[in-house]
């Protein structure tokens, strides 16, 4: 009886368990758990074929393809008269790929100096240097030669890691000639690759520096190619699988004179000058001239470590664009001082005049002429003609220094010219609110005086001074300078630029045809005779500016020679700002250069005149105009 009420209890205790929801309870906790899960797995498969297929596919092809970039080849550059001054040349370039040469760089290293019998260390410390700024590969030797390109195809099979690539290299056929009117291109770094690798630039490229590469360097730069080739486990490369070609950069057309261009070189290569040479009927740029000069195909080719620092420590400065440096204008701003006297009204007309003894003082200070003798009675044509000194004294003893400011800027001056090249500065036009601003000084009345024959604060650039004369020569026009005529594209269209009209002076004409009278008898009569050219008219203004007092000057410290003209045969047709830095007086040195410019121009090979007045002519530096021990002005 016992035990089957046992027997009985167990079986109803079993039964009554089943009866329960205890497991069908926790079997849905499960399945909805393996739900989760599954759910889980299957957003993860979407998510990583999906929505990260492009970057896990690029990490795969990275280990298993390798990409070699073909780089494209840059734009050619061409002179007006048809002649190419920048364009690209095949080379063979000797690259190591840093992943599969890894571990095994020095043995590599160490074949290859004796294949290319060049010493092991130089090209392991090539190799190291070029390793810093380089992500997939390292150019290791740029313009192999036929005999080592031989050398190094034979043994590629124990070379692994090392290609030879036929690649397009930049290539200036005139060197120096156009360093600063071309500017130069240089390797992209790192940090520059940062910000340039999603605008299609790799670590590779080469960038515009200065000049036009750097102006136009979109237009330059055209599309790079790519080949992809595959690369097993063991590195080692296999077939192309993909390839697409580069594309050139679109061709510039400029509006320089090719034999103008090398003519002003050759003129003033051992010279420190900036001759720019321009159109006055349009602001075309005819030449740019700056020396000392740089060739660019060394910044490709590479500088060694004594060629750099030769370069960069040379006091006369080869990277430095004169064309666009500002100096004290010394008398070429005297057509400044004089339309501000006829505007004011202190010159009525041309029989106003003033008389030179020789010195012109002025309060407690007493300022000289550079002819010690003095000229005499002089009007606004002599006192131009001769540059008389003390007749510009006594329009700017009269004027007020902000309208003489006034007419510099309606001029252009103070700002940069428009052509755009980098690092061009604006000068300085000084007026009272500036030395307010600058010093916390009220302006002196002597410093007005001084700043009429273009000495004191005041600064300009070559260019801009060729913009004052080019309004002067076409009537008040000025025109924004520009250099590239036409872009030609690879689909064969063109974008062609037009001059630009950046303003009209608002000058009386009568004024400037005065003005236009004195700078034609500067060189039929006065300072500038070393620029008269027969057949031609020429019309200009000498300057010599004082850099140094006189108890410091020295041979290499003359004062800067200025001669700023146009010419023509019956309207005037070019307009040329000459600056020789250090060259000493603008009639002796700057004007003669004028006129074998306008020469070559109008391919008028006429010997030079002989010049046996210029030694009484050419102007004075301004220590001996006035008295330094009372007004010491011009050292600032």
């Amino acid at each position: 009886m016992i035990r089957w009420n046992n027997k009985n209890y167990k079986e109803v205790e079993k039964e009554t368990i089943l009866k329960t929801d205890f497991w069908p309870h926790r079997i849905y906790w499960v399945k909805i758990l393996l739900g989760l899960l599954s759910l889980i797995c299957i957003v993860k498969i979407v998510y990583l074929q999906t929505l990260k297929h492009p970057y896990y596919y690029k990490k795969a092809k990275e280990r298993s393809v390798v990409n070699y970039i073909l780089k494209a080849p840059r734009g050619q550059i061409y002179t007006a008269d048809g002649v190419v001054v920048a364009t690209s040349k095949a080379v063979f370039q000797l690259y190591l790929d840093i992943e599969i040469i890894k571990n095994r760089e020095e043995e590599l290293l160490y074949k290859l100096s004796k294949i290319l019998r060049e010493d092991f260390s130089v090209l392991k410390e090539r190799y190291y240097l070029a390793k810093k700024s380089s992500l997939a590969r390292v150019l290791l030797r740029r313009n192999l030669s036929w005999d080592e390109v031989a050398k190094l195809m034979v043994r590629l099979y124990y070379l692994p890691g090392v290609s030879i690539e036929v690649e397009t290299e930049r290539y200036y056929p005139y060197g120096e000639a156009y360093f600063h009117l071309l500017g130069y291109i240089s390797k992209v770094t790192q940090e520059e690759y940062e910000t340039l690798k999603d605008k299609g630039y790799s670590m590779e490229d080469y960038i515009g520096r200065g000049g036009l590469e750097w102006l136009f360097e979109k237009e330059l730069k055209g599309k790079n190619g790519v080949i992809e080739i595959e690369r097993d486990a063991f590195g080692r490369l296999g077939k192309v699988i993909g390839r697409s070609e580069p594309q050139a950069g679109n061709d510039l057309i400029l509006s320089v004179r090719h034999d103008l261009q090398m003519f002003i070189y050759e003129l003033v290569k051992e010279k420190r000058a900036g001759i720019i040479a321009l159109s006055p009927e349009s602001g075309e740029v005819l030449a740019l001239v700056s020396t000392p000069s740089i060739d660019p195909n060394k910044f490709i080719e590479g500088f060694s470590k004594e060629e750099w620092e030769k370069v960069n420590l040379d006091p006369k400065k080869p990277f430095l664009n004169r064309v666009f440096q500002a100096y004290p204008p010394g008398s070429t701003y005297k057509v400044i001082t004089a339309l501000a006297g006829l505007k004011s009204g202190i010159i009525k007309d041309l029989n106003t005049s003033a008389y030179c003894p020789g010195y012109f003082p002025f309060g407690t200070r007493v300022f000289r002429c550079w002819e010690k003798r003095g000229h005499g009675g002089v009007n606004l044509l002599k006192a131009m003609a001769v540059s008389c000194d003390i007749f510009f004294y006594w329009i700017s003893s009269k004027v007020e220094v902000n309208l003489l400011a006034e007419i510099s800027r309606e001029f252009g001056l103070g700002k940069p010219s428009g052509l755009g090249y980098p690092n061009e500065k604006a000068g300085l036009i000084p007026d009272r609110a500036w030395k307010k601003r600058v010093y916390q000084q009220e302006w002196y009345p002597g410093e007005t005086v001084v700043l009429g024959i273009g000495q004191g604060y005041i600064s300009t650039t070559p260019i801009q001074l060729a913009k004052v004369y080019m309004a002067i020569a076409n009537g008040g026009l000025i025109y924004k300078p520009y250099i590239v005529k036409k872009i030609k594209k690879l689909d064969g269209t063109e974008v062609e630029f037009s001059p630009i009209l950046e303003k009209k002076v608002e000058v009386d004409l009568t004024h400037l045809e005065w003005i236009r009278e004195g700078l034609v008898k500067v060189v039929k009569e006065g300072t500038g005779k070393a620029a008269f050219v027969p057949e031609i008219f020429v019309a200009g203004k000498t300057g010599t500016a004082q850099v140094v007092s006189l108890a410091k000057k020295t041979k290499n410290l003359e004062h800067h020679a200025w001669f700023i003209s146009y010419a023509g045969k019956e309207k005037p047709e070019i307009v040329s700002a000459i600056l020789v830095e250090h060259g000493g007086s603008g009639g002796a040195v700057a004007a003669p250069l004028a006129g074998l410019i306008y020469r070559k121009f109008y391919n008028l090979f006429i010997p030079l005149p002989t010049l046996k007045e210029q030694e009484t002519i050419e102007e004075i530096p301004l220590e001996e105009i006035y008295n330094e021990t009372l007004y010491n002005h011009g050292e600032r």
